[in-house]
């Protein structure tokens, strides 16, 4: 069954520091920034969890899908407007357990929590080892992890620098995107074993594809 993603109210959506908030209320490109959410999302069908935590929650649209699935929803991310996103799920009713924290410094106990979500966040992570280390720390034996993140592709590449193509400003995009979608899968795997992914569009060759979704169990 294909999921439809509940947004926010656009009126009560926060503007955070991706400025990426109103793209999800555009008719045609928000079809793409809801996508790359369900592709992940859609790794936890038919799951129920006790806590699960979003790491990098930014404007919170994807809170209120987690509430379907989770008794605990738990949301770190380290931009200043947290209280704007508290503000918005209050709004819908929504109990979030809200905190301030670097995925690299993770602000929980060992084996705590059952299920991590990060969509768009670790390929702006420098620290890529320790990040995903920290978030198999805090995952309980058997929990999962779901993670979505570009493709790095040329044609990534163009669509991330249609606003200025000077070398100078592709030499900032990979500061900005210092993982690839390579270096990612690669982590993974060796800190947790065998993973399941996908791609966006799912029946293009990764050379001209555009998102990843993976998904992996912290062993026993």
């Amino acid at each position: 069954m294909k999921r439809k993603l509940r947004l926010p109210q656009k009126s009560d959506h926060p503007i955070v520091d991706d400025n990426l908030t109103h793209l999800y209320h555009l008719p045609i490109v928000g079809s793409f920034f809801k996508k790359r959410l369900t592709m992940t999302l859609d790794f936890l069908n038919g799951r129920s969890f006790n806590r699960i935590l979003e790491v990098g929650f930014g404007s919170g649209v994807m809170l209120h899908e987690l509430s379907k699935v989770a008794k605990h929803v738990y949301a770190c991310d380290i931009h200043p407007h947290i209280h704007l996103v508290k503000n918005m799920t209050q709004k819908e009713n929504l109990n979030i357990h809200y905190c301030g924290g670097s995925i690299v410094d993770l602000p929980f106990k060992d084996n705590s929590i059952d299920c991590i979500i990060s969509v768009a966040c670790i390929e702006h992570i420098h620290e890529l080892q320790k990040s995903i280390f920290e978030m198999k720390r805090v995952l309980a034996h058997g929990g999962t992890l779901a993670l979505g993140f570009p493709v790095e592709t040329k044609i990534t590449d163009f669509l991330l620098t249609a606003a200025g193509t000077t070398k100078a400003y592709r030499k900032k995009l990979r500061e900005v995107h210092p993982n690839s979608h390579s270096d990612i899968l690669t982590q993974v795997e060796k800190q947790f074993g065998p993973i399941i992914k996908k791609r966006l569009p799912s029946y293009l060759p990764e050379s001209i594809s555009l998102y990843y979704s993976c998904v992996a169990t912290k062993p026993f």
